[in-house]
């Protein structure tokens, strides 16, 4: 129903994500079904209907959420409403009140159950009155992604680099993501937004957040925490089902491009740039292009800015290095192919063209090391060995 731009048939502001049995089966957004289903009258029928537990093991119900938001605002409504329930466990007062009697013996009660990872102890604890220190925060693929969105809205334009993974400092990269990033039209007009749907992958290092801008549009944000904290990866200006058509879109770049179908190379990418706007395959992909038409200022233009949007790009980064080893720009060439061998500092063409480059700039000696150093372990490698001959002779 994500793709729907159906309103809540409750309060006709959200996007109806979910069909509502005691709305007639009408449209429901999360949040007015949350509103609706602490009361525990859903019809059992209803996937979201919350599951009390039986077994008494948790204070609270299951509550099926779409997102970790989704969740914790249910368990927090319905804390909301069970503080002040009596319960016959209690002698008939509710959590409140004994706990306002009896903190201690409250919080003795409380141990006894068993909680989610991601339930709100510290509002329950703030609701029932007893002191506790809460933990931080845990930051969440949602926590990341609207942070990064309401630094969107705020045109903090210079912020939205810190989300993702690229931190490394060359070419005015972190510039250049910059003006990018504050050129894609969907973020300029962007006013509002309101989180529609989070889930993380089995791998357990991706997820992807499913968000609504001002009301009518759908964006989406990839992350990843392979780095140990969750970072942004990739946007779609649209729905999720961009993520699994751009590898087709890949192929079909590849194919137009190997038989010099450079206007159907053309087509693709004028349709598909807006969709991915920080996609840097895509400008990596636009350069062959340019190379197509012949026009070496834009494939640099290009391909620096699939570097800007993706610091690690090597494939990217290692066919700028050759442009500028052509042009005999050797200090741009050396700057990026120490940046590659830091990537892969076992590239033997990469090492073989840096010392090139120290060779160029007249530091002969350091381009001899680098190129024994590579004989001693790839001694077939041709183009180290004709190096050191050259320059040894």
């Amino acid at each position: 129903m994500l793709l729907s731009k159906d309103r809540c048939n409750k309060c006709r502001s959200e996007r109806g994500v979910r069909n509502c049995p005691r709305l007639h089966k009408k449209t429901i957004g999360w949040n007015c079904c949350n509103d609706l289903r602490v009361d525990l009258c859903c019809p059992s029928q209803c996937p979201y209907a919350a599951q009390p537990d039986s077994a008494r093991i948790s204070p609270i119900p299951a509550f099926r959420a779409d997102s970790n938001t989704e969740f914790i605002q249910a368990a927090k409504r319905f804390i909301d409403l069970w503080c002040y329930q009596p319960l016959p466990e209690l002698d008939d007062a509710s959590p409140h009140a004994y706990a306002q009697n009896d903190p201690a013996k409250a919080l003795s009660w409380l141990s006894q159950y068993q909680y989610p990872a991601n339930f709100p102890i510290a509002y329950l604890m703030r609701k029932l009155g007893i002191e506790h220190s809460p933990a931080p925060e845990p930051e969440t693929p949602e926590t990341v992604a609207m942070a990064w969105m309401e630094a969107v809205i705020a045109r903090e334009w210079n912020s939205l680099r810190s989300f993702t993974a690229n931190a490394v400092e060359l070419f005015d990269w972190s510039g250049r993501y910059e003006r990018l990033l504050a050129s894609v039209r969907s973020l300029v007009k962007a006013r509002s937004f309101s989180l529609l749907h989070a889930g993380a992958a089995d791998d357990g290092v991706s997820a992807i957040v499913v968000l609504e801008l001002n009301r009518n549009k759908l964006w989406t944000v990839l992350l990843s925490s392979a780095s140990g904290h969750w970072k942004i990866r990739q946007n779609l200006d649209g729905a999720p089902d961009l993520y699994y058509t751009q590898n087709a879109l890949f192929r079909k770049l590849a194919d137009a491009l190997a038989n010099g179908r450079d206007s159907e190379v053309w087509d693709l990418l004028q349709t598909n740039l807006p969709l991915y706007p920080d996609c840097a395959d895509l400008y990596y992909y636009r350069s062959f292009y340019w190379q197509l038409t012949k026009q070496t200022g834009k494939v640099i233009e290009d391909l620096q800015s699939a570097l800007a949007l993706d610091n690690h790009y090597f494939a990217a980064g290692y066919a700028l290095a050759t442009i500028y080893l052509n042009e005999k720009d050797l200090n741009s060439a050396c700057q990026l192919l120490t940046h590659l061998n830091s990537i892969r500092p076992d590239d033997l063409n990469v090492r073989n063209n840096l010392a090139a480059c120290y060779a160029g700039m007249g530091d002969t000696a350091r381009a001899v090391a680098i190129w024994q150093e590579i004989l001693k372990t790839a001694p077939t490698y041709e183009l180290a060995r004709k190096n050191l001959e050259r320059y040894q002779a």
